[in-house]
């Protein structure tokens, strides 16, 4: 009778500890995924920026603006981008979890562009 009892806890354990492993793994695949989905999302939105700038640009030189004022403009898009940029990596740090810190693919917004560029020439679905 006590070797079915004590069968039956160290099956309970067993299971688990399988159920742990089982959901850990999960977990990462899941983040993994995600980082890659919202790198790609960032890349696209910033690159979608990117032709609206191009786009307001030329529609400023076929309305006559000066080439000083355009070049302020782009100065002022530029800056504006880059707040935009470190505000979205702030925010995309602070809300991923520290206990999975440790499989982040990237830590910069530069390194965000090279692990995209690599998946894309790779030929991985992102």
């Amino acid at each position: 009778m006590l070797e079915y009892v004590i069968g039956f806890f160290m099956g309970m354990v067993l299971t688990y500890f399988f159920s742990y492993i089982v959901a850990l793994g999960h977990s990462i695949n899941v983040l993994k995924q995600t980082q890659k989905d919202c790198a790609a999302l960032f890349i696209t939105s910033e690159q979608g920026l990117q032709e609206i700038f191009h786009i307001k640009y030329l529609a400023m030189k076929d309305s006559s603006r000066s080439e000083q004022n355009i070049t302020a403009q782009k100065y002022i898009d530029q800056m504006s981008l880059k707040s935009v940029r470190k505000a979205i990596f702030r925010n995309y740090i602070g809300v991923f979890p520290k206990k999975y810190g440790h499989i982040m693919e990237y830590s910069s917004w530069e390194e965000m562009e090279d692990y995209v560029n690599s998946l894309i020439k790779s030929g991985k679905k992102i």
